[in-house]
Parts: C-alpha cells; sequence; structure tokens
C-alpha cells in the first residue's frame, strides 16, 4: 500500500465558530494539525485582550491535547493602538482585518476607504511584530453602490498596493488568494508579503457555484472570494504546488449549518477541514508535485509566521476513502465523494 509520511501539518487561516458548532466541527481540524490561526469574526468579534484569553479558553476546552490555537485580533471600528497592544499581551498574534460586508460577521469591520484612519493601529502591530492578515475584497464603492462578487478581489488590490508601499516592514498575509493578479502580484512582492491558498479555490470555478447571470446555484459552494475562472484555479494550483515559500496553507474552512445554507440569503463559507489534506494530496499528486506537500502545508507558514516547526507526523495513505455528507449539521466540501488518499496523525 503506498503512503508518504509528512511532518504534522498547520492551518493558517480557520474558522472554528463557538459554542456547540465549535464542539461539534472542532476535531475536524484538531485530529490533523498541530496549530491553527483561528479567525476572530464571531457575532461579538475577538476584538479585545479579555476576548482573546476567553476565546483561546473556549477553545482548549473543547480540544485533544496539545493542539495550539494561533489568536488573532480583529481590526475594528473601535480598534486603537492600546487595545491590540493589550491584545497581543494576552496572546494575539495577528492583527486581522474582515472589511465590512466581505465575510460572516465583519459588520464591524474597518472599510478600505478609512485604513489610513488605523495607520496608528498598524503601525503598533508593526512594533510588536505581529502580522497583518487581510481579506482582500471590496464589497462596495465608496457610495455605497454594490461591486460584483467576481470583481471585489481585483477592485481591492490598489488598497493592498497602497499598504505595501506604506508598511514596507510589516509581515502581510494575502488571506485567501482567488486569482491569478492577486497571486501575481504577492509573487513580485517584497519578502515581508505571502499569501494564504485554500484548498476550494484550487478545486472549484465560478460555474460551481454561479450561473451566467451571477446567481447563486449552489449555495454549498458558496465562499468570500467567490470561486474564480479556470485560469484562475490554475494559478492557485501551480502557486501552491511550486514550492516558492509566499504561498502556504489556510483552508479558510468556515462551517455553516445546512439549514441556514439552504436559506435565502446563504452564507459564504464552506467546511473543508474534514477533507482538505486528502484534497490536496491529490492536487498535489495530479500535479506531479506530491513531494512539496509538506513545504506548503507544514513548513512554509510556519517560517513565516516565525514559529517551530512541528515535531509530529501525519500520514497519508493512498487508500480510497468516501468523506462523510456531514459533520455536526454541517454539510463536509465533497461530501459522499471519494478520496484517493485517506490521511491519520
Amino acid at each position: 500500500m503506498e503512503k508518504i509520511i509528512i511532518r504534522q501539518p498547520d492551518d493558517f487561516h480557520v474558522h472554528l465558530r463557538g459554542g456547540e458548532m465549535l464542539k461539534n466541527v472542532i476535531h475536524a481540524t484538531d485530529g490533523v494539525f498541530a496549530r491553527a490561526l483561528v479567525m476572530g469574526n464571531l457575532p461579538n468579534p475577538v476584538a479585545t485582550a479579555e476576548d482573546v484569553k476567553r476565546y483561546k479558553e473556549e477553545i482548549l476546552s473543547c480540544t485533544k491535547s496539545g493542539f495550539e490555537p494561533i489568536m488573532t485580533v480583529m481590526l475594528i471600528k473601535k480598534s486603537t493602538p492600546q487595545i491590540v497592544e493589550d491584545a497581543f499581551s494576552a496572546g494575539a498574534k495577528v492583527l486581522k482585518l474582515i472589511p465590512g460586508q466581505t465575510s460572516t460577521g465583519s459588520d464591524q469591520g474597518v472599510s478600505f476607504y478609512d485604513l489610513e484612519k488605523y495607520y496608528p493601529v498598524l503601525e503598533k502591530a508593526q512594533e510588536l511584530g505581529m502580522i497583518f492578515s487581510g481579506h482582500f475584497e471590496l464589497a462596495a464603492e465608496e457610495n455605497g453602490a454594490p461591486i460584483p462578487m467576481l470583481e471585489r478581489e481585483h477592485r481591492a488590490l490598489p488598497f493592498l498596493i497602497k499598504l505595501m508601499a506604506d508598511f514596507p516592514d510589516l509581515k502581510i498575509v494575502v488571506e485567501h488568494a482567488s486569482n491569478r493578479e492577486t497571486i501575481e502580484l504577492v509573487k513580485g512582492s517584497g519578502l515581508n508579503v505571502a499569501a494564504g491558498l485554500t484548498y476550494h479555490h484550487a478545486a472549484i470555478t465560478t460555474e460551481d457555484v454561479l450561473d451566467s447571470d451571477g446567481k447563486i446555484i449552489k449555495a454549498f459552494n458558496l465562499c468570500m472570494p467567490v470561486a474564480k475562472s479556470e485560469d484562475d484555479r490554475r494559478a492557485v494550483i501551480s502557486a501552491m504546488t511550486s514550492g516558492n515559500p509566499k504561498f502556504f496553507f489556510g483552508s479558510d474552512s468556515a462551517p455553516h449549518l445546512i439549514e441556514k445554507k439552504m436559506g435565502d440569503n446563504p452564507p459564504a463559507g464552506i467546511f473543508t477541514a474534514p477533507v482538505a489534506l486528502p484534497g490536496l494530496a491529490e492536487i498535489f499528486e495530479a500535479e506531479g508535485k506530491l513531494e512539496n506537500l509538506e513545504n506548503f502545508v507544514s513548513r512554509f507558514g510556519a517560517e513565516f509566521y516565525g514559529l517551530p516547526l512541528n515535531t509530529g507526523t501525519v500520514e497519508l495513505v493512498k487508500e480510497d476513502w468516501t468523506a462523510p455528507e456531514m459533520v455536526g449539521g454541517v454539510k463536509v466540501f465533497r461530501g459522499g465523494e471519494v478520496f484517493r488518499f485517506k490521511g491519520q496523525s
């Protein structure tokens, strides 16, 4: 039986939610990944030192021994340099921006149009050695007119370019890069800029989510940023399998109860945690780059975040298995489909 053994991976972008949802989905992450960068866009965002401590305690109360959540503090309209410094002292390693209207729980997020007002906060983060993690999508014009989903990532790039110019020493992670333009920008940027790449953006295209009029036809494949063209998908695959240390794994696994996803206004988010590593192994094998999988999931992200490499291992066996349809009332991405790799830590 063919198998590969890799260093235990990290997930540098995951949504674990809270309460019963957290309890139901956490083991899809802590059963495989040694560490995970946990997003704080909860109904009450993780925006202060007390929030950071409380949420970390809640996560650890539900997880397996040895799992390490890497904590974020959200950049919201009430953020100040002192609030961020206190959050850092409480254990937050990352300052996270999810602009308003771009994702679940982002209502309090700072707009790109107002970002310069918060430069003192970013300066404090830079001084402390924090990483700035950004959801680079522009959801609306300055007058409030909505921007189509497929254009939002492109429209945010001028703000990213300005941010890189204004903060050449700030470590910036462009989360869930999903189009060729963004990936090429990151490739050509300084060593302080990297990008997290998801499994689902390497697996689906716009046609798997929207019809020709931009209407949502497959809500369970809806994420933000929305999946792009086949050319963009190929750019994601090329970047993740290339061995370029600027690109590493961040799942953006984002669970929602099945009844919410089936409603009239389905929330964005795809629950990929149970299948991400086997799915990535399939992609790397198909590209003839299976030897690069470990660096993508276990090395490059840790090195960019300044963390020691994990010492444990994960075994991936070449064995067909069928992914579960649901976990804890949440539809699993590609649930019910057969995967060619099966993993265990």
